[in-house]
């Protein structure tokens, strides 16, 4: 979870936990790719706008380096800056309900198992 409000970030972590997943958070770009670079992740979910590098891009750089990474955007702006993307995503609009968080974590389950 890559998140620059710290309050945001803790309760989404929480809730992830909540749902059975493992979660961590962070508030940089920079420091997310450290950490996907010594450990194994499956999925990126990060807010699109961030200090230093956008979620955008941010998603772009780890999946140059992490092909199998599958992602979730966050956004208080709504689709209009991902439009142009050319790699598969979930997006939820802020403030978004437990119920679609659950959602998106539930497709993106179903693309890790089948591969997709």
């Amino acid at each position: 979870m890559v998140e620059d409000n710290l309050d945001s970030q803790y309760r989404v972590c929480e809730m992830l936990k909540a749902f059975g997943y493992e979660a961590e958070g962070t508030a940089h770009p920079e420091d997310a790719l450290q950490r996907m670079g010594a450990r194994r992740y499956h999925v990126l979910f990060t807010d699109v706008s961030l200090p230093g590098m956008s979620g955008v891009d941010l998603a772009r750089e780890a999946l140059v380096r992490h092909p199998h990474l599958k992602v979730i955007f966050a956004s208080g702006y709504g689709d209009m800056l991902l439009r142009h993307l050319d790699f598969p995503y979930q997006s939820l609009q802020k403030p978004y309900e437990l119920d679609q968080l659950q959602d998106a974590l539930h497709k993106v389950a179903d693309q890790l198992r089948t591969g997709a």
